[in-house]
């Protein structure tokens, strides 16, 4: 460090170069290779020494470099999560309980962004983000949301443990597939609609990935079930707000107002309801509205959205327990089904 700060005074605009592991080694007097075992948790230093290395660390600012770490040898403790999107706020409660689940196992996690925007408003896959994740080479990986073009991830699944959360998207060398039963809440959705008398039904959603599909095929096979025949039906739209609009303003166009709209998430709902009002149709009193995810947004007083639960927390620790329980050898292609509940708000009142 000295010869830094010889620099310095030579040039003060000169960059300050961040200490290293010889300037830490040099300030303790102790050897690079043990300044190295302590910060690698090795069991073999001394106390006395262990606490010299913290302590000139500690003196110079010096942080270790985590992903240079568990790139080292033997190092294998950093868990990637893939997030398909950030627009959505029920990934955060997913990937909260599942750091939460890996830290308390002693595993470090890198969060990444599957997609990013095209320039035109449109997602597309991260293609520099999966780059980045072949070059750390994770001990496992855990995707949350539908990723876009899921099997453009293959040579990472056939090399280290993946456990798919929230999503349906999988590889045949996926660990595990752990999300909501899309059956299983549809159908507290249809049961809690008709139980008040309705028939005349529409589904907004079907279309932007499997979990939308997988949704709009249990509405088909709920009101199935109860015989609403034609009086309930499909409008396609995606996971977006301004799809559900397009679609509002389709159903619109068309005729009277449905009894009620169930959308194929929370953020598909909000789009109806404000589509809704906006072509003069009260919420709930002109049309009732559900959602799916019982997000944060949900929840707010002005939205009151009545919506299916399906337990992100749990979905999240889940999807982390099945991760670490696929060290060495691991069992391929479980899915794990979270039985939702109900939050009954004041979109579906009356």
């Amino acid at each position: 460090m000295a010869e830094q700060t010889q620099d310095r005074l030579q040039d003060p605009t000169a960059p300050v170069r961040p200490p290293t592991i010889r300037d830490v080694a040099r300030e303790a007097g102790v050897s690079k290779s043990l300044v190295s075992l302590v910060f690698n948790g090795g069991e073999n230093v001394s106390e006395e020494r262990r606490l010299r290395v913290l302590r000139a660390a500690e003196r110079l600012g010096y942080r270790p470099n985590l992903v240079a770490q568990s790139l080292s040898a033997g190092r294998r403790d950093l868990v990637a999560i893939l997030v398909s999107n950030l627009s959505n706020p029920i990934f955060a409660d997913i990937v909260g309980a599942a750091k939460a689940r890996l830290s308390e196992a002693g595993q470090r996690t890198m969060i990444v962004t599957a997609q990013v925007d095209d320039g035109s408003g449109e997602p597309v896959l991260d293609r520099d983000n999966l780059a980045v994740l072949r070059d750390l080479r994770p001990a496992g990986l855990l995707t949350v949301g539908t990723i876009p073009e899921f099997s453009e991830l293959s040579d990472l699944t056939a090399t280290i443990p993946t456990v798919v959360a929230s999503a349906i998207d999988a590889t045949d060398d996926t660990v595990a597939a752990v999300r909501t039963d899309d059956d299983a809440g549809i159908d507290l959705v249809v049961d809690h609609l008709v139980d008040r008398g309705l028939e005349r039904i529409v589904f907004v959603g079907g279309d932007g990935g499997t979990v939308s599909a997988s949704r709009e095929r249990a509405f088909r096979a709920a009101v199935g079930r109860r015989g609403l025949g034609e009086s309930a039906r499909v409008e396609r739209a995606d996971f977006t707000e301004a799809g559900a609009r397009r679609a509002v303003e389709r159903i619109l166009a068309a005729g009277p107002p449905p009894e009620a709209i169930v959308a194929v998430n929370d953020l598909t709902a909000l789009g109806v309801i404000a589509a809704l009002e906006e072509g003069g149709v009260r919420v709930p009193e002109g049309c009732r509205v559900t959602g799916y995810d019982d997000s944060t947004l949900a929840a707010i007083p002005r939205i009151s959205l009545t919506s299916v639960d399906p337990h992100n927390r749990r979905i999240g620790r889940e999807a982390a327990e099945a991760l670490l329980a696929a060290s060495g050898p691991f069992r391929r292609g479980r899915e794990v089904l979270i039985l939702p509940s109900l939050v009954v708000r004041g979109s579906t009142a009356g």
